[in-house]
């Protein structure tokens, strides 16, 4: 049986913390790329202390929420299986998390 035929796996999946020992991302959101086996946390950051992340790969990027206000963030490159450049994965990544979180607030308008 081929499995990627029978049961597919997103591009991109959130991470989810809570188990058995409780919440062990303590809030933190942590996106991974399937394909490639990348891990990044997505960091809410004011654009002037984006310098305090230079010592780790990152990716800066912006989307405009359900409310139309620019949300800062940069994707921190926690682990990756990858040799390649992952620049197309940090651009999807940021794509795919801006959406995920307008889709979020609608569900949560919904309540």
């Amino acid at each position: 049986m081929d499995l990627s035929k029978n049961f597919p796996l997103p591009e991109f999946t959130l991470l989810d913390g809570e188990n058995q020992f409780g919440e062990q991302l303590m809030e933190r959101s942590v996106v991974l790329h399937v394909p490639t086996g990348t891990l990044l946390e997505v960091v809410s950051v004011d654009p002037s202390e984006v310098s305090k992340y230079s010592e780790i790969k990152h990716f800066p990027f912006v989307f405009t929420n359900a409310d139309g206000e620019d949300e800062h963030h940069l994707l921190l490159l926690q682990q990756t299986n990858s040799e390649n450049d992952l620049q197309d994965v940090f651009v999807k990544a940021a794509q795919w998390y801006g959406n995920y979180c307008n889709w979020l607030d609608g569900e949560l308008d919904q309540l």
